[in-house]
């Protein structure tokens, strides 16, 4: 009887360890961030050399504001989503996280027809902690960008909810739990169930600022018509904490900016006035400071006029 009761819990504990803890089977190696990286996607996938492609680098003096843009309302994130039991797959190209079916995260606003339902999040990062982010702004690189797919209720199409990171001295603590998560998912084809509160991953959740504009999948297919709503408030992270993606076996996971071409970028704030196109294709300027160099060498041209003069 004794035996039969051991025999009865090694298999329960066995069972229990396989839904904490699985192993599964890597995306096919059709294409890769190195050997088979972005630039050579094109050759296998025709839409990645499409004319709506992303990610792009966001140039905050051609934005456009939409006073008709409604605000993003994030549904149920605030809830203590630490109740439910997460899936984190590491699938050989990302980390990506699927929430439990038994609560239902969604957002609506932001000027979109239906509601849209999150399928799963999942991580970009670089070789370092000055790269990583595939979005940019004015150029500048972060070291972070999560990416919160979402599906609509009916008709399928995408929208994809961006969340960049900025870096920072100081460990923040409020992540720690997820990246313990993350550390256990370093090498490909590993599957763990855990339970953990993603709200720590948003700046916020009070009408955010946001970038709006119509992109693609940043990964083949690359398919296109996919909306994209890109916070403008960032997540701090650490270098240290970092390393739990720099150090993965997947060590640089970012597609660089596409072109924007005849794409407009809509905002629900009030963009800076003060901004200008710079020669540099990434950089917007300050239209004051060039306003006050031309006054400046224009004063200096008036007294050297003046001293000639007498």
């Amino acid at each position: 009887m004794l035996l039969v009761f051991k025999l009865q819990l090694i298999f329960l504990i066995s069972i229990l360890n396989y839904t904490s803890l699985q192993r599964v089977n890597p995306l096919p190696q059709y294409w890769d961030y190195q050997r088979e990286g972005p630039d050579t996607w094109q050759q296998r996938y025709n839409a990645c050399n499409g004319r709506a492609q992303s990610p792009i680098n966001i140039r905050t003096c051609l934005v456009k504001y939409d006073k008709n843009l409604n605000p993003l309302c994030l549904n149920d994130f605030m809830v203590n989503t630490s109740l439910y039991v997460w899936n984190f797959t590491h699938n050989g190209h990302t980390i990506v996280v699927y929430p439990p079916t038994s609560v239902r995260l969604s957002i609506t606003g932001a000027n979109l027809s239906e509601i849209f339902y999150l399928v799963q999040f999942h991580f970009h990062w670089g070789y370092n902690a000055y790269q990583g982010s595939e979005h940019t702004i004015d150029g500048i690189k972060y070291p972070l960008e999560i990416h919160f797919v979402h599906e609509a209720q009916f008709s399928s199409s995408l929208t994809v909810l961006c969340v960049l990171f900025n870096l920072q001295v100081d460990d923040n603590p409020y992540i720690n739990d997820l990246l313990s998560i993350l550390n256990q998912t370093r090498n490909a084809s590993i599957a763990i169930e855990k339970q953990i509160d993603i709200s720590p991953l948003f700046p916020t959740f009070f009408s955010p600022r946001f970038y709006r504009y119509i992109g693609s999948l940043t990964t083949p297919p690359c398919t296109e018509g996919i909306i994209w709503i890109v916070l403008a408030s960032t997540v701090p992270i650490s270098e240290n904490q970092l390393k739990i993606f720099i150090d993965n076996s997947v060590p640089s996971n970012f597609r660089d900016p596409q072109k924007l071409n005849s794409r407009n970028i809509l905002v629900n704030f009030e963009p800076e006035k003060n901004l200008e196109v710079n020669d540099d294709y990434n950089k917007c300027i300050r239209r004051s400071s060039v306003c006050i160099e031309q006054r400046s060498i224009l004063l200096i041209s008036l007294v050297i006029f003046i001293f000639i003069l007498q």
